[in-house]
């Protein structure tokens, strides 16, 4: 994940201000209840917002982790990136214990995602990336408490989200039980082939894309970094590999992999099935 500026604390994250500016037509009157949010450092225009709205500060998100962090104890804050001019920016947090099955290690991270655009809210997701591969699981909770939105609320709601970090942390480190479950499922590459077409189903005149795209990822379940194709781990990380490494990345990509239903997570609520 190249695109990650590597950091050894929070100190070093580059903060910004995000204004609420009133919003005027061509006649130069000002149109009532629209504001845009602009960087105070650039100028750059994130997104339109109304008269309730009030910008969650990078001071205040990077306070919030802070005081996690302490709270929680030993988390390394080892990177940051963001997306289109800080748009959205992502802050990664390594846990410091790495979790082995079998000798396969993975490490706990969680990222909280600041979002400027107007259009969504902060969040906090537990994460696992595979030693092995680099391959990277976001495992999003389906409580809204990792979720901070942006309004005249916030000051309420610092303390669910630091609540919030702490639960994402628990739920990296108890990655652990999935491992050993799906490590301990036998699969085929005839299960393999069929999980494909439940994810991207097979469609009358589909693309060579779409056709290589079920084929790529059914070559990954046995060739794969670290994968044997004799279990549902492997299943799991030829889902996880194709997404973290097939195409181009970018931070864009990776927080919609974050946040976005993905084919790994939707793989997962298959392969979790009984």
């Amino acid at each position: 994940m190249g695109f990650f500026t590597n950091i050894e604390s929070l100190e070093q994250v580059p903060r910004f201000e995000v204004n609420k500016e009133p919003v005027f037509g061509r006649d130069h009157n000002r149109i009532t209840g629209a504001y845009s949010l602009q960087r105070s450092d650039t100028g750059a225009h994130f997104g339109m917002v109304g008269e309730s709205y009030r910008p969650i500060q990078m001071d205040e998100m990077v306070d919030i982790i802070d005081r996690a962090s302490r709270r929680i104890g030993n988390i390394d804050h080892v990177g940051f990136t963001e997306s289109k001019g800080g748009k959205k920016v992502v802050i990664q947090s390594k846990l410091p214990d790495p979790i082995e099955v079998d000798g396969d290690k993975v490490e706990p991270y969680f990222y909280t995602v600041i979002d400027h655009s107007g259009m969504g809210s902060n969040k906090v997701i537990p994460s696992t990336i595979r030693i092995s591969c680099d391959n990277a699981f976001h495992l999003i909770k389906s409580s809204r408490d990792n979720r901070a939105h942006h309004a005249s609320t916030f000051d309420d709601k610092v303390k669910n989200m630091i609540d919030s970090i702490i639960e994402s942390v628990d739920s990296a480190k108890n990655f652990k039980s999935i491992m050993e479950t799906l490590k301990g499922l036998k699969f085929t590459k005839t299960q393999m082939v069929k999980l494909t077409q439940k994810l991207i189903p097979v469609e009358k005149d589909e693309s060579t894309r779409r056709f290589n795209k079920r084929e790529k990822i059914v070559e990954l379940f046995e060739s794969g970094r670290g994968n044997a194709g004799e279990s549902r781990w492997d299943a799991l990380n030829a889902l996880t590999e194709y997404e973290t490494h097939s195409g181009k990345q970018s931070a864009a990509k990776f927080i919609r992999n974050m946040t976005n239903s993905t084919l790994s997570r939707q793989g997962l609520q298959l392969l979790q099935a009984v």
